[in-house]
């Protein structure tokens, strides 16, 4: 029965869900069993399984690594367990630090990507991945101790194994590892030692320090790293060398360093230095340093030589300071250039140029200059050629004219008197030199509040005295130069209109901006059609920024400054300046012009005088 009746439902329901024209009308016969098990399985389940907390886990690390010159070369073995398996998955595996040289997976490169930061997996699989993975990291060395350090991905189990070829006996040390193991290896050293998860891998090693033990004098173990910033500039070569010793087992109380026969040695400093001495042997200058104390641990000397440069450039070497008595010495050096020369480095031997972000900050701290080239050494012997080219100066602006500010005030007879005011910032120049306009006839200057008197040169300029600014911020502090002169105008005739035709001093200075204010009669009339010149009538100043103020601001600022500056310096100075007053009575007409450069500043304009009362 129920075989009869369930065919004929199934059928009747796949007929009903069909699409029209879509298939023609079925029944589909299917035992009870089978369409019980279809129906369970289209159900939901009861009971959902949770999600796993993790995308992945890595789960075992094995880090093989041998010392090899200044890194060392790892074999990394590392079990990943990729639990996601909807979406892809990364997988951080080695910091960006280091530098990767191949990764497998199942005997076949390995997708890997690096964001920045850490070479990362990139993988959509699921279950166990057994990654091999080869990278080297760099070595330090300080102190008479070697060793690396990088940050390690978080695994449940990490064992390291790092071989060091050494004929001596090396005494080991791994950060935050347990069951730490060392033995000899054949020609190497070896440490073993297992890695809590979450830890960061440092290791470092030096000379066992047993002979101590055994009841050995003790003989002092003198390492040195040689710091060195060399300045070019014109004619010569200074060089500040600092030589950071580390000194171990035993003190020492003299200490020996050698620069080249054909350096000058012009100071050696260091705590506790009883006195230093050179004398040439062997063709170089040998510098002996006695200490008043014997000094162990850190030390540091620091000497100051310079060597004549021949004029043109050419090829100059960088000295070398030797440092005598020591086991291992470690050198950098940076070359700034301290004028405009242009350098290059030459054949470098035994030497290797470095990115001068690597530098220590003890030679980038030593100058204001950029430090142009940086170079590594390892050992004695070492040759840096520099190639200096001497380039033509540029003459840069020593005299800068912040602002102008003019005040004209016109009669109704036309004469007019004109005081402009110069605020500007003066490094090395004598004079101002002013093309005052024709006919005009100068009545007072004053520099800085103080009553000057002005020359005349050959071309007809006055000649201003200046003073010079001083530094203020670590700018230059400007100062105000006031001049005020008077000239002739035609007068108007009757109700007929008088043309103002007048300009200002031409500065041999460059100017930020000019306010020009020309004061008319009250009650006269300026058309705006008349107006002409090389400076723009307006109706206010623009609100351009000087100095943290507006134009108009800095105009009142600026003559505010002359009076000040007069008020107090100048009857104190033993002058005795006849200072002008001008009549500032009168409708006010403005003109501005900003930049100006060595350039006429004219305006000229129609203006009717007032009726008569």
């Amino acid at each position: 029965m129920n075989t009869l009746l369930f065919p004929l439902f199934i059928g009747w329901h796949v007929a009903s869900a069909a699409l029209p024209d879509d298939l023609p009308a079925a029944r589909v016969v299917l035992p009870w069993s089978d369409f019980k098990g279809l129906v369970e399985k289209g159900l939901a389940p009861q009971n959902k399984p949770d999600p796993a907390p993790w995308a992945y886990t890595l789960s075992r690390a094995t880090y093989s690594g041998r010392v090899d010159g200044e890194s060392v070369v790892f074999t990394l073995r590392l079990r990943v367990e990729v639990i996601n398996d909807k979406t892809w998955t990364v997988v951080p595996l080695l910091p960006g630090a280091v530098a990767l040289k191949q990764a497998r997976l199942a005997g076949k490169d390995a997708p890997i990507w690096f964001d920045g930061s850490w070479y990362q997996l990139v993988t959509n699989q699921k279950g166990p991945l057994d990654l091999e993975l080869e990278f080297a990291v760099s070595t330090f060395e300080n102190a008479g101790q070697s060793g690396f350090a990088f940050p390690l991905p978080r695994t449940a189990a990490t064992e390291i194994t790092v071989a060091v070829p050494a004929k001596d006996a090396l005494d080991f040390t791994v950060a935050g590892a347990q069951q730490v193991v060392e033995e000899a290896r054949g020609a190497d050293k070896v440490v073993r030692a297992l890695l809590p998860s979450g830890r960061d891998l440092a290791v470092s090693w030096q000379k066992s320090a047993a002979e101590a033990a055994e009841g050995k004098p003790a003989v002092a173990r003198v390492y040195a790293e040689h710091q060195a910033l060399i300045g070019i500039s014109e004619g010569l070569l200074h060089g500040t060398s600092l030589v950071q010793y580390s000194i171990l087992h035993a003190g020492v109380r003299t200490l020996r360093v050698s620069l080249p026969a054909d350096t000058t040695v012009v100071d050696v400093t260091g705590k506790g230095i009883d006195e230093w001495k050179v004398v040439e042997a062997a063709g170089r200058k040998v510098i002996d340093v006695g200490l008043t104390f014997e000094a162990t641990g850190a030390y540091t000397l620091r000497v100051d030589y310079e060597r004549p440069l021949a004029e043109g450039g050419g090829e100059v070497s960088v000295p070398q300071l030797i440092v005598a008595n020591a086991e291992r010495v470690k050198g950098f050096i940076g070359v700034d250039a301290r004028s405009t020369l242009e350098i290059a480095p030459g054949a470098v031997v035994d030497a290797r140029p470095v990115d001068v972000r690597e530098l220590p900050a003890a030679i980038l701290g030593q100058t204001e200059w950029p430090v142009l080239l940086g170079f590594s050494t390892r050992k004695e012997g070492w040759s840096i050629p520099l190639v200096v080219r001497p380039h033509q100066d540029v003459d840069l602006l020593v005299t800068l004219i912040d602002q102008v500010a003019a005040t004209t005030a016109l009669t109704p007879d036309g004469r007019r008197m004109t005081r402009v005011t110069y605020a500007l910032r003066n490094n090395r120049a004598q004079y101002l030199r002013l093309a005052l306009p024709e006919k005009a006839e100068l009545w007072s200057t004053f520099v800085a509040g103080k009553a000057v008197k002005p020359a005349r040169a050959e071309d007809g300029r006055i000649l201003v005295p200046l003073a010079r600014s001083q530094t203020a911020g670590g700018d230059l502090a400007s100062f105000a130069v006031e001049i005020v002169y008077v000239e002739d105008g035609p007068a108007p005739q009757g109700r007929s209109a008088a043309r103002f035709s007048a300009r200002l001093p031409t500065a041999d200075a460059p100017a930020t901006a000019v306010a020009w204010t020309v004061l008319v009669p009250r009650g006269a009339k300026v058309p705006k059609r008349s107006v002409e010149g090389t400076l723009r009538r307006v109706s206010s100043y623009t609100p351009i920024d000087l100095g943290g103020v507006t134009l108009a601001e800095a105009t009142r600022r600026v003559q505010a400054q002359a009076e000040a500056q007069f008020a107090s310096d100048a009857m104190g100075a033993g002058v005795d300046p006849v200072r002008v007053s001008l009549p500032v009575d009168g409708e006010p007409v403005l003109f501005e012009k900003l930049l100006v450069l060595d350039e006429e500043l004219r305006v000229g304009f129609d203006w009717k005088a007032p009726k008569a009362p």
